[in-house]
């Protein structure tokens, strides 16, 4: 046993200057969802941003596009991940402050998200109103 003590010690070190550079480094990076980075989704599929709410961690978002399209906007990790629809396949519920949206397409997971002071726009959504 002793005779592998350097061998360990030598294996801690390198452990320890691994994490300790990771640690430097920020492990991973982290995205965060700002309007220029709802545009730019919105961008890839030919639409612009009528209008948006993000959530106050900006770890998701809701956005309203042009032609009637609806974007659910979800940082994971260092990426960012969008689902786009027709505003009439999406079901929109406010609860207070949270904000619950399921796509008809039963496939993608449901946004819930909190929103401080929900916009006009969406309570049109919710409502039925802004399909």
């Amino acid at each position: 046993m002793i005779s592998k003590l350097p061998i360990l010690a030598g294996s801690a070190a390198v452990i320890i200057l691994m994490v300790s550079v990771a640690a430097a480094l920020g492990f991973r990076p982290k995205a965060l969802l700002d309007d220029a980075t709802l545009a730019r989704l919105a961008a890839n599929e030919g639409a612009s941003i009528e209008a948006s709410v993000i959530a106050p961690d900006a770890k998701s978002a809701l956005a309203r596009l042009s032609g009637g399209k609806i974007m659910v906007a979800r940082a994971m990790g260092g990426d960012v991940s969008a689902r786009i629809a027709p505003a009439s396949a999406v079901h929109a519920r406010i609860n207070g402050e949270k904000l619950s949206v399921r796509f008809a397409d039963v496939g993608y997971p449901p946004l819930h998200m909190r929103v401080q002071t929900p916009p006009a726009w969406l309570a049109d959504l919710v409502s039925g109103e802004g399909r």
